[in-house]
């Protein structure tokens, strides 16, 4: 007797090849929708990319418009020679007067350049028809020589301004042909520190006398040509109130008074490059700490150290109130006369050694007779090596 409902079962339910044909079907289906997903995924995908790689030419169409402006910008050149070496050691710039443009006059007056000092002392003279607020003028400034050694780019703060980004740095390395880390733009420069300060205001001749100070980070070159540009001169406009003895800006403005560069080209003399440079080192050994290098010029000391002790102390700074971790740090090593004042100390940073730093003081081989390393307690008295 035929089990009519174990064929029904056989026929319809458990088919081989019905079941093969349904099986291949719903596989083509997941096959289809599978595709449809990739598919998807794709055009999103094409989207994400086309989106980030439009605004990347965006941008760099951008950055290029930005740079050839600036690259376009009106600019005055003049050329000068370095005369002697004054006692003091700076020389005076022959053959250079006022640079005017836009109603601003600038003139270099004398520079002086040992292996790691840049100083240069510069004048801004302006126009009646101007207003300058004197107690608040900058310009930029960029240093190089003629191998293309950037000294140092220094850009005028804006206060008052909320800019994000300084592209003069890439700009001039761009203009210039420079290669650069894009990690660390700045790596490629000479001097580890470089700033601006303003002198004597004149107000009757109304000029304003301006100091550039530069400190290398390791050795300026003998550069046979520098070219100095100064550029965006301004100021800022600042109202400030006092609350509880602190001063808080409340409002402030930045004034550009130019969009031009000036441009110096100066000529360096080979009786530039005989600059003055002893290397020292501690009449006895001091314990706890090694001395890579100890050198004075006529405008500086330049102290390169290893020391694990000194090492901690920067590396526990963090958690430490920012007074009592400077009285730490200058109580623990410092140069100073016989009877125990110290002399200044320029900057100071690590290097690329692991536990190494390097220190610059202000002070010159004219006190040469009369400098000692201090260190945990220990004096030593500097000797030429």
């Amino acid at each position: 007797m035929i089990n009519n409902s174990f064929k029904r079962y056989l026929e319809n339910i458990h088919n081989r090849d019905s079941n093969y044909k349904q099986i291949l079907s719903k596989e083509k289906g997941v096959r289809n929708m599978k595709r449809k997903i990739l598919n998807i995924a794709a055009i999103f995908l094409v989207i994400i990319l086309t989106g980030v790689i439009s605004t990347q030419i965006y941008a760099k169409i951008k950055w290029n418009i930005e740079f050839k402006e600036y690259k376009n910008l009106p600019s005055a050149e003049t050329k000068g020679t370095l005369k002697e070496i004054k006692e003091d050691g700076f020389s005076e710039i022959l053959d250079v007067d006022y640079l005017t443009q836009d109603g601003i006059g600038i003139k270099l007056n004398s520079i002086l350049l040992t292996d790691d000092c840049l100083d240069m002392d510069v004048t801004f003279k302006f126009d009646k028809n101007l207003e300058v607020n004197s107690q608040t003028f900058s310009s930029g400034f960029t240093i190089y020589d003629e191998n293309k050694n950037i000294y140092s780019i220094h850009s005028r703060m804006h206060i008052g301004e909320n800019t994000k980004y300084d592209n003069v740095t890439l700009f001039t390395y761009k203009e210039l042909g420079v290669k650069y880390n894009k990690k660390d733009v700045y790596a490629i420069q000479l001097a580890s520190s470089s700033g601006i300060t303003q002198g004597d205001v004149d107000e009757e001749n109304r000029t304003i006398n301006m100091n550039i100070t530069l400190r290398a980070k390791d050795k300026f070159p003998q550069s046979k040509k520098l070219y100095i540009r100064l550029f965006d001169p301004g100021f800022s406009m600042i109202e400030s109130e006092n609350n509880n003895n602190e001063n808080k800006i409340v409002n402030a403005e930045d004034f550009s008074l130019s969009d031009a560069k000036w441009i110096f080209e100066i000529d360096v003399p080979d009786k530039f490059y005989e600059r003055n440079s002893v290397e020292l080192k501690p009449e006895n050994e001091i314990s706890g700490i090694e001395f890579k290098n100890i050198t004075i010029t006529d405008t500086g000391l330049n102290l390169v150290f290893k020391s694990e002790e000194y090492d901690k102390l920067i590396k526990d700074g963090k958690d430490m109130d920012s007074s009592e971790f400077l009285e730490k740090v200058q109580r623990m090593l410092y140069i100073s006369d016989k009877d125990g004042n110290r002399y200044n100390e320029l900057n100071i940073g690590s290097t690329e050694n692991e536990q190494e730093y390097k220190m610059t003081l202000d002070v010159g081989l004219k006190y040469l007779d009369d400098l000692y390393i201090n260190y945990n307690n220990q004096k030593e008295k500097l000797i030429e090596k």
